[in-house]
């Protein structure tokens, strides 16, 4: 009877126990599941590249703290200011995954959160581009932007820091003066026009379309070329890109070799170059004077651009001769010529004084002016007889003569002359002594009469 006891209370101890057991795990579950739920990114979820649908948030960390040292080992971020561009070091760079991960919406597309050192930057700044001043303002904003760029995750990232929402002053980058000839008054209007003309970044600029759009009120083509040129020859001094440029049909007087860019309304003809910068520059003209200036202001450039003006090669006019009725004698200078020129121009890039490249620009050819003088007209003569150095002789009507008297037809027939009977040599004969050879007497004359006629 004991036993029965004992075996009734073990199997109801070892029930109750497992059923204290299953409602404790049912419980847990339940809590679990219904009140503490596990955090999931729903479907079509991506951090940077990476698919985290259906994942939980700390499987997520999890997948992408072992990715970090790997991405830092092979990113690159390449930073652009003005002109150059500089790899940033990233050795110092932070994912920030805890920000990362809570931050993700699910559903779309997240980005990385990242943080960058301000004093890295700054290094970097004054290490990569010294040639100007930030303020801790703008080590912020730029460190903000390096950041931001960072945000996609990829292996490759760029950004351009040099926009106009820095306070980096502004210098001349660039100057170009020389005596101007101008004729016309609205010469004058022109430069006043563009004594302080903004060039957004990014954008181009048209000398016809601002002039065609100003409308100056007396100004010729010739003076415009010599405003163009001076833009011009301050333009190749920048990293700008000329669009479209053209030279005229004689050797600039006013303009040095190289530096012309030719203007002309009728035939369209223009100066056209692009800021390639992601920053604006200021246009500036003056003209003090004889004496036209033209500089560009902005941000300064990293690298200096040196214009080189070398191959020079002179061409000399030819002589024609002309012919008229119109001249009697001697003869009339119609054109005095003038030589022509070809000359090779190329930019030289520097950087603290090193050259770095050197591209060609431009090969500008103008063609001689050919010396034109007017004689008389007159009666062309029969060219002479010329002598061969074989001793034949070859005869204006092309026939050709051998020493022989042969004669050579320009068919090839051979012409042989006929022999001539050289003159007697016989003795005069005078037999009846009047003093005329026998063989030039007449016979006598005679009259009605029948008397002789006397010579």
């Amino acid at each position: 009877m004991d036993n029965q006891v004992f075996g009734k209370t073990l199997l109801t101890i070892t029930s109750s126990a497992f059923l204290v057991f299953g409602v404790a795990n049912a419980g847990s579950f339940a809590a679990d599941k219904w009140l503490f739920p596990a955090q999931e990114f729903g479907s079509n979820t991506y951090i940077g590249t990476t698919d985290v649908s259906n994942m939980e948030l700390t499987d997520a960390r999890l997948l992408f703290t072992g990715k970090v040292e790997s991405w830092r080992s092979t990113a690159e971020l390449m930073v652009t200011y003005q002109d150059v561009t500089a790899s940033y070091p990233l050795d110092n760079a932070k994912i920030l995954l805890d920000e990362t991960v809570a931050n993700a919406q699910t559903g779309t597309q997240n980005d990385f959160v990242f943080e960058l050192s301000e004093d890295s930057t700054r290094t970097f700044l004054e290490r990569q581009f010294p040639v100007s001043v930030f303020s801790a303002a703008d080590i912020t904003l730029i460190n903000e932007k390096l950041e931001f760029a960072l945000q996609s995750g990829q292996a490759m990232s760029r950004v351009t820091i040099s926009d106009d929402t820095l306070g980096v002053s502004y210098e001349t980058v660039s100057e170009t003066s020389w005596s101007h000839s101008f004729t016309s008054s609205g010469a004058q209007e022109v430069v006043k026009a563009l004594s302080d003309y903004k060039i957004e970044a990014g954008t181009q600029f048209s000398f016809l379309d601002f002039i065609n759009e100003m409308q100056p009120a007396d100004v010729t083509d010739e003076d415009l070329t010599e405003i163009a040129s001076a833009i011009y020859a301050s333009v190749l001094k920048t990293n700008f890109l000329v669009d479209e440029r053209s030279i005229g049909a004689a050797v600039p007087t006013s303009i040095p070799l190289g530096q012309e860019a030719a203007i002309n309304r009728n035939l369209g003809i223009d100066l056209v170059f692009t800021n390639v910068n992601a920053s604006a520059f200021n246009l500036q003209l003056s003209a003090d004077g004889s004496r036209l200036t033209t500089k560009i202001a902005g941000m300064p450039f990293v690298n200096t651009y040196e214009i080189l003006t070398g191959s020079e090669q002179e061409l000399e006019p030819r002589l024609i001769r002309q012919f008229s009725a119109f001249v009697s004698s001697g003869r009339v200078v119609e054109e005095e010529g003038s030589d022509g020129v070809i000359v090779e121009v190329t930019r030289a890039i520097k950087s603290d004084g090193k050259e770095l490249k050197v591209e060609a620009v431009s090969t500008d050819f103008y063609p001689p002016v050919h010396r034109i003088e007017v004689y008389p007209l007159t009666k062309a003569e029969a060219p002479a007889p010329v002598a061969n150095p074989d001793g034949t002789i070859t005869n204006p009507d092309g026939t050709i003569t051998h020493p022989d008297g042969t004669i050579k037809n320009p068919d090839g027939t051979i012409v042989i002359p006929t022999p001539t009977t050289p003159p007697t040599t016989d003795p005069v004969i005078d037999t009846d002594l009047d003093g005329i050879p026998d063989d030039e007497e007449k016979d006598p004359d005679y009259d009605k009469g029948g008397n002789q006629i006397d010579p």
